[in-house]
């Protein structure tokens, strides 16, 4: 199986949701997206173009990538793993000094459509000491609870979760 990671805004494509794949055995495209200089709509279709021409069969997201992964995993009709999701980065993106007025419009215009996503195949792993991202209760209310890991000490950064031994425990429900 090869997985699509999607890194966060301001990191790097080989993030901690790379290396824990990795080391757990799975395949993994991971590309270095430049959120500061191409429009949302984009960045999710050259996304979409490398999940086709890598045939990918799951797509995993951190942070803003969470963003680009849900929107992926519904058209895809495949599986997701968010990992503390950005749903509302018009909201996040200006607290981080970004203000580019279309881009967040666009944001805007993308996160309208999370309304029409299946999230039967969506699963997410929270970090409960996230001070960055103020949606992680509309993303735990939108997955059933057995699809959501709350990690008690976890913060936003992917490096203070055990993505790792998450992977290694759960992959078989994540990526089926």
């Amino acid at each position: 199986m090869k997985i699509l990671n999607l890194h966060g805004y301001a990191a790097n494509s080989q993030n901690s949701s790379c290396r824990a794949l990795r080391s757990c055995g799975l395949s993994v495209v991971s590309p270095q997206l430049d959120y500061d200089h191409l429009l949302p709509d984009d960045i999710f279709s050259s996304i979409l173009h490398l999940y086709d021409a890598e045939q990918c069969q799951a797509v995993v997201g951190s942070s803003l990538g969470g963003f680009f992964a849900i929107q992926v995993a519904a058209l895809k009709k495949c599986s997701a793993v968010l990992i503390n999701p950005c749903l509302a980065p018009f909201q996040t993106l200006p607290e981080l000094g970004f203000h580019n007025r279309t881009f967040l419009l666009r944001y805007i215009a993308m996160f309208s459509k999370l309304a029409e996503l299946d999230f039967s195949r969506t699963f997410a792993i929270i970090g409960m000491n996230d001070t960055l991202i103020q949606t992680h209760p509309i993303m735990q209310y939108l997955l059933d609870k057995q699809n959501c890991i709350l990690v008690p000490e976890g913060g936003h950064a992917g490096s203070s979760l055990p993505l790792e031994e998450l992977f290694r425990t759960y992959h078989k429900k994540f990526f089926c």
